[in-house]
């Protein structure tokens, strides 16, 4: 039996080439390759920055170096800032609360909410809009499955559009690879706050994972919507007296990594308040965001 395995290169060197698949890292010696591919990984040695795009197939339990194929994708080589031309700002429109917000195209907004609070009905609120924004549309559900996505669509009497995607990608290489081809993309990540493991380090894979989404987004004048959670402290008072979310909150309260509100364009909140009987809505960072 034979399969085919994608991969983009994690790091490589004249000796080894490195990916990542289902969270395992792979190192594949380049002495196994044919002559043709080892060439053309020399004819890239003064490109540091540059990785490469691949496929190499696996029969009956081994990889055969013979079937291996490379293209190099380009690198973050320096710009020449004196003779570089400046792109026109694009913005994505967002339906939020009663309003409809206007957010930076390149780059993304987070929107959290407590458990269970509408981050996941946000998402596909907006989806037929996005999905009129843009060539593709990817949802990368990392909480839910493709059935109870589809399901919640049909429930909420959402027609579903044809350029709209789902997949678990839980490596950005995945993503660059599969959108290569796919024009101008919006990506929803639900939720982002999945992607912790154990150890010393339960948030580096989040961290790494929202560095090279966000250097990814900002190169390719994409866009994406990420949801999380709030912190879980029974003592963060989300409400005023008056039933309304706390004007003292701020981006702290967001879960996992610091870096999810110091990169994104936007961060969006809602929680439902019991006082007034309906959800509240606060934008915890502007950025360059604009009603409407």
């Amino acid at each position: 039996m034979e399969r085919v395995i994608e991969f983009i290169t994690q790091e490589w060197s004249p000796e080894y080439l490195t990916f990542i698949m289902n969270r395992k890292k792979f190192r594949l010696p380049t002495s196994e390759f044919p002559q043709e591919a080892k060439d053309y990984i020399a004819s890239h040695l003064f490109d540091p920055t540059s990785q490469f795009v691949g496929s190499i197939v696996l029969k009956a339990g081994k990889l055969d170096y013979s079937t291996i194929t490379l293209e190099r994708i380009k690198g973050n080589e320096p710009i020449q800032l004196s003779t570089y031309q400046v792109v026109e700002t694009e913005y994505v429109r967002y339906n939020y609360g009663t309003y409809t917000l206007n957010v930076q195209r390149n780059g993304f907004i987070v929107y959290c909410a407590p458990t269970g609070q509408g981050k996941t009905y946000f998402a596909l609120s907006n989806i037929v809009s996005l999905s009129k924004q843009c060539d593709t549309l990817l949802y990368i559900n990392l909480e839910l499955s493709v059935d109870d996505i589809h399901n919640r669509c049909i429930k909420m009497g959402i027609q579903i559009p044809p350029n709209v995607y789902v997949s678990p990608f839980e490596q950005v290489s995945l993503i660059e690879a599969w959108g290569r081809n796919m024009g101008k993309i919006i990506i929803i990540v639900d939720n982002i706050d999945n992607l912790v493991g154990g150890g010393n380090d339960p948030f580096g894979e989040q961290l790494e994972y929202i560095k090279r989404l966000d250097r990814w987004l900002k190169d390719n004048n994409h866009h994406a919507l990420v949801l999380t959670q709030l912190v879980k402290d029974s003592n963060m008072a989300l409400f005023g007296k008056d039933g309304y979310i706390n004007p003292s909150l701020n981006t702290n309260i967001l879960s996992g990594v610091k870096q999810l509100s110091y990169l994104s364009r936007t961060v969006l909140m809602t929680a439902y308040s019991d006082e007034l009987s309906t959800y509240d809505y606060k934008i915890l960072k502007m950025g360059s965001a604009y009603y409407d």
